[in-house]
């Protein structure tokens, strides 16, 4: 190799890595009005929004499994609302072996309750059976509920200016390269429906060369009522 060749290739090596450091940094932005705190994909932490029980929206349902498209980017994780709650955000309660196996009816639904503990959500396949989940709050986390086998995720819910919102983070590695996948998704309601945004971020890299990607965009579905 020549010392050009060197030169040119040390260089690139530089910029892979300050490009890295600089799509690393914290920031925050308003997802459906609600302020949200993204740090660094290299910090351990979720995203956050406020969060205040008396801001809590009315979610009774149920609703509709399937997903009108509102705005946004199209994301084909949010065509089925029970699929995006069990293996996207990863709910408790919803990764077992029966939630591999969902294929609901058209009159499929999913319906949202909150006790003293947590917000639940409530899955019914149409065909008589059903699925339920725990959005666990900063209060009660989901030690102890999470699938061994996503060791790895991180999950927390809040409410803020009548909404719902679920934040989901999984860290992965592979192979020569790592990342991170967050969701952050707001539920409300709207036209006698629930109206569900979701701003995803995957960030890769590289672990032996420094190389890095960034997938975002920001999603935006409606779920027609459903029959009680």
């Amino acid at each position: 190799m020549s010392r050009q060749q060197a030169s040119r290739i040390a260089r690139r090596v530089t910029a892979g890595a300050a490009l890295a450091v600089t799509l690393a940094a914290c920031g925050s932005s308003r997802l459906d009005g609600v302020p949200v705190d993204w740090p660094g994909f290299r910090e351990p932490r979720l995203p956050m929004a406020p969060s205040d029980p008396a801001q809590c929206p009315d979610l009774a349902g149920p609703y509709r499994i399937q997903g009108e498209f509102r705005t946004g980017e199209r994301d084909a994780s949010l065509d089925d609302l029970g699929r995006f709650l069990a293996w996207t955000l990863y709910l408790p309660g919803m990764g077992q072996g029966e939630a591999r196996a969902w294929n609901p009816a058209p009159g499929a639904s999913v319906a949202f309750a909150s006790d003293a503990q947590a917000w639940r959500a409530l899955l019914r396949d149409g065909r008589g059976g059903k699925l339920e989940g725990r959005l666990p709050d900063a209060a009660s986390p989901a030690d102890g509920l999470v699938d061994p086998a996503r060791s790895q995720v991180m999950l927390v819910s809040g409410c803020a200016q009548g909404r719902l919102w679920i934040s989901a983070r999984e860290d992965w590695r592979q192979h020569e390269s790592q990342g991170v996948r967050r969701h952050v998704a707001m539920l409300r309601p709207e036209g006698g429906g629930l109206l569900l945004t979701v701003r995803r971020e995957s960030d890769s890299i590289g672990m032996l060369l420094p190389w890095y990607s960034n997938d975002s965009r920001v999603s935006q579905y409606w779920f027609a009522p459903a029959a009680p």
